[in-house]
């Protein structure tokens, strides 16, 4: 007898918010951290990641849990602010881009 096997798509228990301000505060902070002890430059985050996609609803958004600095779309979709690309800046890639412009 076939065993019958059933995808359950990867999601978030209970209700989460995306904060993308607090995880680009959080990043600041730390960059500010590293500056006054002298160190020029640091990788604070990843730059993407593509185990935890973005999604427009709420308990898929796995990138809610993710530090990258851009979120991933699935499914070939592109962003807007990169059209062809398969991620879209995040408030943390602008926050990192302006404390490395001003530092």
């Amino acid at each position: 007898m076939p065993v019958l096997r059933r995808f359950v798509r990867p999601h978030l228990n209970g209700n989460h918010v995306r904060d993308e301000n607090w995880q680009a505060q959080k990043i600041v902070e730390n960059l500010k951290v590293l500056d006054s002890t002298g160190v020029n430059g640091a990788f604070v985050a990843q730059f993407i990641s593509q185990i935890t996609p973005y999604s427009d609803k709420p308990k898929f958004d796995l990138d809610m849990s993710s530090s990258s600095l851009v979120k991933y779309f699935e499914g070939g979709k592109h962003g807007t602010t990169y059209p062809d690309m398969t991620w879209e800046p995040k408030e943390a890639f602008k926050a990192v881009a302006d404390f490395y412009a001003k530092h």
